[in-house]
């Protein structure tokens, strides 16, 4: 679709306009899809339309993405021609065509472009027989071309039926996959990778002989359906497959984490109830003492009110919903106001008022954060013009910057843009980056910070002490400031020999001409301590809480 030569002669802001302008001539929702983050790169207004801002979603479906990956993804198969599917669209309760092909993207970069047909828009009817139907036409062989047993599609087939056909019986969907399979790979080779597929795939067909009840979904995701009379049953199952495959006689160890849906709702299409499945059996993930875990209503209401969020946020962001609050920085030798950092709360038309934890996460999961980041980051700049223009002695104001911003935006060229779009100093805006941070790519991270610090932004890392890294941190990062977790307060303090410890970091912090925050400063015994500990500053409920910018200025100035 576009060549490294055509991107030559036009820069690239050009060429997008010039695509989004065809693709808006198309008379089916269109878009264009990362061929390595599954991020959306463009939809025309069809698209919007179909899915109102949740085409994402779908392409969970259909694409791998760090969350989820479906049972049936195309990502996890070639896709060298342009390939037709139709799958069940949980988000429009109907079925969607959809048309995939592979294309080069700006840069060399690989994309898929997707045109999506509504069936029902279409006059299409699509029951969920046809829908079974179509998978065995997709897929005459029926049989995974490695391990030569079922597919996803026979699967999908043979437990409807196995389900439908038995209604006194009930039946556990289980779908597992290796722990660390890419390291297996990266240390062992692709060869010996398929050789433990293939292993896998011997000890199901041992183990169930003949019932065709067992699949290999795609990579190394497998499946299975059983009938069980209680919950014991289905994990006596799982651990006689679990020890089957650790028994082996493979140079290293074979782990295996299993999530576990029980169809007990028919109404739910197999695919789904694999997919909820595989979200279960994720939760198991990292926990040696939890190899399974079953689906419950408890994740399907998360995604209910997951789903609900991100129905409303970009529609909150236009009509500012999302409100700036401001808690107050005081410095410990003087009790003196010297900053504030920037928080948000969300003021909901329908559920009021939301605090961080309850839409944070998920913005950070599906990348709205970066839009409400700089949000905020543009309130913070126009308080500060705010203050200046009406006579007040301005203070500086601390935004957090997301792990987003540093593998997904340009940084550096958003935020001088708004200094220079408010005509602020740029020593009145701290960036704020959590100790998490640091320890993803920290090399690519510190020479993103070395610029911005060079520009005058002040650098503060937040939640310093909550993690592992702290020592090698403050030692290797450039940074201006560091901020004492409120919970490595409150723990430490407790004891003589936390004491010491919050000493010597403060000490150490010192010695390095750092300056010193602690947060979460609630007694008079917390105040008392910082001050014979030598810290800079305090902010927490002590001093005030988190409040409104009305309520700032009247309570600052």
């Amino acid at each position: 679709m576009i060549s490294n030569g055509s991107t030559q002669q036009f820069d690239k802001e050009t060429i997008m306009a010039i695509i989004e302008s065809i693709m808006c001539t198309e008379h089916v929702a269109t878009a264009i899809v990362d061929g390595e983050s599954y991020e959306i790169l463009l939809e025309n207004q069809l698209a919007k339309e179909l899915f109102e801002e949740k085409l994402y979603l779908e392409c969970q479906k259909i694409f791998s993405t760090s969350e989820v990956i479906s049972m049936d993804c195309v990502a996890t198969s070639s896709v060298d021609k342009t390939i037709s599917l139709i799958r069940y669209s949980e988000v429009l309760d109907r079925a969607l065509t959809w048309e995939i092909s592979k294309i080069d993207w700006l840069d060399g970069k690989k994309a898929f472009l997707v045109h999506i047909l509504d069936n029902v828009a279409n006059k299409v009817p699509m029951s969920k027989e046809d829908l079974l139907r179509i998978h065995n036409i997709e897929e005459k062989n029926c049989l995974d071309s490695l391990t030569h047993i079922p597919n996803y599609s026979m699967f999908y087939t043979n437990a409807e039926q196995a389900i439908l056909n038995n209604p006194d019986k009930s039946y556990a969907i289980v779908v597992f996959d290796i722990d660390k399979f890419k390291t297996i790979n990266d240390l062992y080779g692709m060869t010996n990778g398929d050789l433990v597929l293939k292993f896998i795939a011997d000890t199901l067909r041992d183990l169930f002989a003949e019932e065709d009840n067992y699949a290999r979904m795609h990579s190394d995701m497998f499946a299975f359906y059983i009938p069980y009379g209680k919950k014991g049953d289905i994990i006596k199952s799982i651990e006689k497959i679990r020890k089957r495959i650790e028994t082996n006689e493979f140079d290293f160890h074979i782990n295996t984490s299993y999530g576990i849906f029980l169809a007990d709702d028919l109404s739910v299409p197999i695919n789904l109830m694999c997919d909820r499945a595989m979200i279960a059996g994720r939760t198991a993930k990292g926990n040696v003492l939890k190899f399974c875990a079953f689906y419950d209503e408890q994740f399907r209401e998360d995604m209910l009110r997951a789903n609900e969020i991100e129905k409303d946020m970009h529609k909150s962001l236009e009509n500012g919903d999302f409100k700036m609050y401001l808690q107050p920085k005081y410095r410990l030798s003087n009790g003196e106001l010297c900053g504030a950092e920037v928080l948000c709360r969300w003021l909901h038309p329908e559920k009021g008022l939301m605090p961080p934890m309850e839409f944070i996460p998920l913005f950070e999961k599906n990348g709205f954060i970066l839009k409400l980041d700089e949000y905020m980051w543009e309130q913070a700049c126009k308080t500060i013009r705010g203050w200046i223009d009406e006579g007040r002695q301005p203070i500086p104001l601390s935004v957090n910057i997301s792990r987003y911003h540093i593998h997904h935006n340009d940084l550096e060229k958003v935020l001088t843009n708004l200094v220079k779009k408010y005509d602020i100093s740029t020593s009145m805006l701290t960036l704020e980056i959590t100790e998490s941070l640091f320890l993803d790519k920290p090399e690519e991270l510190n020479r993103e910070l070395v610029k911005l610090q060079n520009l005058g932004f002040k650098l503060e890392v937040d939640d310093f002490g909550a993690g592992f890294s702290s020592l090698n941190l403050i030692r290797n990062i450039t940074v201006d400031t560091i901020k004492i977790d409120r919970d490595f307060l409150d723990s430490e303090i407790a004891s003589e020999k936390g004491k010491i410890v919050i000493n010597h970091t403060i000490d150490m912090a010192k010695d390095l001409r750092l300056q010193v925050i602690a947060e979460g400063v609630e007694t008079k015994e917390h105040v008392d301590f910082l001050k014979n500990s030598r810290c800079d500053i305090a902010q927490g409920f002590y001093f005030a809480r988190p409040m409104p910018l009305s309520e700032f200025n009247k309570f600052s100035f």
